[in-house]
């Protein structure tokens, strides 16, 4: 039993599941392949729903939802983005990347009533439904790692996802892993790693800068990190970063 199986009969097994379906027998009906993770699902279950109310769709509601809501909506979106879930609120989108454009692909989710805004949220179907029936996600997005080492304020965990590609769009969750890890480091007292987190965040500030703005944006970027710096209790930080705002 390979581990993609037996983490999905874990899932599977958790209370957090209602209503599920057992396998069919159709075949995968979209032009893409069937990625390893969603092949392995749909082998074990055709569909499911979580006391929150999310709902996996089986095989063949994958292409009638897809369909319908490019057509309904009129999405541009590629030919290896397909719809994978949906809740009352949002749908979840299984991004396959097939020409590494965006970063990996992933599970993305966008709200219903802004369907071109998608956030990734894991990188697989496996890792979401963890996340969504109270286990860990044994490989996180950089999304989610962000979340999580900024809710517990763990250094390694934003150093972790700052190593990685963010998807297109969620370039804020890569800036706000810099300036809160470059707090975290000025309240411990290491200068340099701080200084070179809060560089980074001005960074990954100016590249999302409009035209004409990078200059504003990387003074705005380094008066945020003297406030971190402050915060964290270290004046001698804080003062360099308002020193680099000015230059």
């Amino acid at each position: 039993m390979n581990d993609l199986h037996q983490r999905i009969l874990t899932i599977l097994a958790s209370s957090a599941v209602g209503a599920k379906r057992p396998p069919g027998d159709v075949s995968w009906p979209l032009q893409v392949p069937a990625p390893a993770d969603v092949a392995a699902f749909h082998a074990a279950c055709d569909g499911l729903e979580l006391a929150d109310g999310l709902r996996i769709l089986g095989q063949e509601e994958v292409a009638i939802s897809t369909k319908w809501l490019r057509d309904e909506k009129s999405l541009i979106w590629e030919d290896d983005l397909f719809i994978i879930g949906e809740r009352d609120d949002l749908v979840v989108v299984r991004d396959l990347d097939l020409q590494n454009l965006r970063a990996g692909g992933g599970i993305l989710e966008a709200a219903t009533d802004g369907l071109e805004t998608l956030k990734r949220v894991a990188l697989d179907l496996v890792g979401y439904l963890e996340i969504h029936t109270g286990q860990a996600d044994l490989h996180p997005a950089p999304e989610r790692l962000v979340q999580l080492g900024v809710n517990q304020r763990h250094a390694s965990w934003l150093e972790q996802a700052l190593a990685l590609s963010f998807y297109p769009g969620n370039e804020a969750d890569a800036a706000l892993a810099a300036v809160t890890l470059g707090e975290l480091r000025a309240r411990a007292g290491e200068m340099d790693a701080a200084m070179q987190a809060f560089d980074q965040y001005a960074a990954l500030r100016v590249r999302a800068a409009r035209r004409g703005a990078e200059s504003m944006e990387r003074g705005a970027a380094f008066r945020a990190a003297a406030r971190a710096a402050e915060s964290a209790g270290n004046a001698e930080l804080a003062e360099l970063c308002r020193q680099r705002a000015k230059s």
